[in-house]
């Protein structure tokens, strides 16, 4: 299911990634390839096929196009697959020509951009594919910098984009309930303040749940409860405000993912793995001279 919190990133503009194209490829070969220009001469020809060694989703071709642009030796390239679809093991996902030393040069930092970002859109997808009556969401637990590509990664896996920033709406937290004393005067002082933006509440008791459901915010978070508190507390929302989104987050374990898809749909699970700890996929560039 599809619930996105606030405009989705379903797509990457230049801005989002054209300084860390630059960053990567001088960071890599800040002067010269030692290896490759002493072995090979500069007007080797070759094709190099990326090639998936394992199931999943494609993401992040058009930073493979900035990395093509920023380069001083031009090479060309053809997708096989477009970012959003599926692949199987083995399959051929893109095909480049142009000089061996060239190829070689920017082997690395295109892996490293593909592995990574199809690496977060295929765990999503295969979460999305496993639970279907839940709205899989990110989070803001993103590399600095990084933010948009990995939100891009969940959207291209079919997973649901979190807040994509603290402007873009209003996130009541533990801390904020702890400082302020009051959830019903926060929600408050949000919607006179910034009467267009949803407003999410997080809490981490059914203690806290009456004061929340007084307070009616858009999107109410239960961090971190047990199962059966989980349970408890979706029963009532759904019985006395039923408009209230629930999302579910803290502590998310694939048998816990399992038991809360079968307490309905429509339910969100925000989780910080799909960002922070889902590894690269394993691609492979593969080079032949012509």
């Amino acid at each position: 299911m599809i619930y996105h919190y606030t405009k989705a990133i379903t797509h990457l503009a230049l801005e989002d990634y054209q300084a860390l194209v630059h960053t990567a490829l001088v960071e890599d070969c800040p002067n010269h390839d030692v290896t490759s220009e002493a072995i090979f001469s500069s007007g080797e020809q070759c094709r190099a096929r990326l090639v998936t060694r394992e199931d999943g989703v494609l993401a992040g071709q058009d930073i493979v196009t900035e990395i093509e642009r920023q380069n001083p030796d031009r090479f060309s390239f053809e997708f096989l697959k477009k970012d959003g679809e599926v692949f199987t093991a083995g399959s051929c996902l893109a095909v480049f020509e142009g000089q061996l030393n060239t190829l070689l040069r920017v082997e690395r930092v295109l892996l490293n951009f593909l592995q990574y970002i199809s690496g977060i859109a295929s765990e999503t997808n295969r979460l999305v594919q496993s639970y279907p009556g839940l709205t899989i969401l990110d989070t803001r637990k993103t590399l600095p910098a990084y933010r948009k590509i990995a939100k891009y990664a969940v959207y291209c896996g079919g997973g649901s984009n979190h807040r994509i920033n603290l402007s873009d709406m209003a996130m009541i937290k533990d801390n904020h309930v702890a400082m302020f004393g009051s959830i019903p005067k926060a929600v408050g002082a949000i919607r006179e303040k910034f009467p267009k933006q949803k407003v999410e509440l997080e809490i981490d008791s059914l203690q806290q749940l009456d004061a929340a459901i007084l307070a009616a915010p858009d999107i109410l978070l239960l961090d971190n409860f047990t199962l059966a508190d989980t349970q408890s507390a979706i029963a009532q929302l759904r019985q006395k405000a039923p408009n209230i989104f629930i999302e579910c987050s803290g502590g998310i374990t694939p048998e816990k993912l399992q038991a809360l898809s079968k307490l309905g749909e429509g339910i969100g699970v925000s989780m910080g793995y799909l960002t922070h700890t889902t590894r690269f996929l394993d691609l492979s560039l593969d080079i032949e001279r012509l």
